[in-house]
C-alpha cells in the first residue's frame, strides 16, 4: 500500500506492508526519511534533528541542512570542478540530487521518481518498492548529451547508532584505508589491518575509512542486539565495488549516527577518483543501472 500524504509537513509517499514502512520525500532529492520495522517497533534511519525540513537549492552546503535518512550522493560527494566540453562545471557538495526536487508517480506497488540535471546532460531515475521485510531501490542514470563526464555515486544512508551495536562487513575484508586524519588510524591514506575491533562503531568524534580495494561481496550492515534485529544492505559489487564507512559520535553538529557507503568510486571526489583509476565515466547515450536492498532480519 502506498499513500501520498505529509511527513513532518513535507509532501511524501509512504509505503507500507505488514512488516515495514518507508517514507519517501520526492521534493528533497527522493530522500528516504524513515525505514521502520513494525514488529520490533524499530526505526533504522537517523531522524531529522530539527522539527521541519528546509528546502535546499543547487550548490548549497550539505552541512547546513538535514543530514538524516537516506540520500543519494551523485555525481560526487566532495565538491569539485571539472572541465567538460570546453566549460568548467562545479559538482556541488554531496552532489546535485540531494537538493533537487524530483518529479514522481505512484505505479502499483512502487514510487518512481525522475530528475533532469541542471548542470550535466543526465537523466536520473529512482524506483522505490517494499520487498517482504525490507526496501528495494533501483536506479537508472542516462547520459543524454554529446560528451562524457566522470561521476561518483554513493549510498548516503545514515542510521541510528546505539550501545552494543555491531557492524557487518563484506567477506574477505582484510585492510582498511583511513581517509580522515586520526590519532588512532593515522593520517589520511594510512592502511591498517582489519580486526574485530572494527565490528563496533568507534567512539571518536568523527571517523571515515574505506575497505581497501574493491569488495568481493555486496553485503554489509548493522546488528542491534538490544532489539534482536539486524539490517543488511545487499547489492551487486560489480556495480558498487568500493565501500566506505562514516561515523559521527557528536563530532559533526552533535549528531550521533553512522553509515556504510557502497560507492562506484574511491574516494569521495568524482574527478580525483577518475584520475586515480578508481572512478567511473558516463559516455554519451550510455545508461548505468543498479539496485540496493535493505532488509531486516532477526538475530
Amino acid at each position: 500500500m502506498i499513500s501520498v500524504t505529509k511527513w513532518h509537513g513535507e509532501n511524501a509517499a509512504v509505503l507500507q506492508n505488514e512488516k515495514v514502512s518507508a517514507a519517501v520525500l520526492p521534493e528533497h532529492g527522493g530522500k528516504i526519511a524513515s525505514l521502520y520495522e513494525k514488529h520490533k517497533r524499530f526505526e533504522l534511519l537517523f531522524q531529522n534533528p530539527h522539527p521541519c525540513f528546509k528546502r535546499a537549492s543547487l550548490g548549497d552546503a550539505f552541512s547546513e541542512y538535514e543530514a538524516c535518512g537516506y540520500d543519494d550522493a551523485f555525481p560526487t560527494i566532495d565538491e569539485c570542478g571539472v572541465c567538460l566540453n570546453g566549460c568548467r562545471i562545479t559538482y556541488p557538495d554531496h552532489g546535485e540530487i540531494w537538493s533537487a526536487s524530483l518529479s514522481y508517480s505512484v505505479n502499483g506497488d512502487s514510487v518512481e521518481m525522475c530528475y533532469n540535471s541542471k548542470i550535466l546532460p543526465y537523466k536520473y531515475e529512482k524506483k522505490i518498492s517494499l520487498e517482504d521485510r525490507g526496501i528495494k531501490c533501483e536506479y537508472k542514470i542516462t547520459n543524454n548529451g554529446g560528451f562524457s563526464f566522470p561521476y561518483l555515486w554513493a549510498f548516503h544512508c545514515l542510521v541510528n547508532m546505539e550501545d552494543g551495536m555491531g557492524l557487518i562487513y563484506p567477506k574477505n575484508t582484510h585492510e582498511l584505508v583511513n581517509v580522515q586524519n586520526s590519532g588512532v588510524l593515522g593520517r589520511t591514506g594510512a592502511c591498517c589491518q582489519f580486526t574485530q575491533n572494527f565490528c563496533r562503531p568507534p567512539s571518536r568524534p568523527t571517523t571515515k575509512y574505506y575497505v581497501k580495494g574493491k569488495v568481493t561481496e555486496g553485503r554489509c550492515g548493522y546488528e542491534y542486539p538490544a532489539h534482536g534485529l539486524k539490517a543488511v544492505i545487499a547489492y551487486n559489487p560489480d556495480s558498487l565495488p568500493y565501500l566506505g564507512f562514516w561515523c559521527t559520535h557528536g563530532g559533526f553538529r552533535g549528531d550521533v549516527n553512522c553509515a556504510f557507503e557502497p560507492a562506484t568510486g574511491f574516494y569521495d571526489n568524482a574527478l580525483k577518483a577518475f584520475q586515480a583509476g578508481t572512478g567511473s565515466i558516463l559516455k554519451p547515450s550510455e545508461t548505468v543501472a543498479f539496485s540496493l536492498k535493505i532488509s531486516f532480519a532477526n538475530m
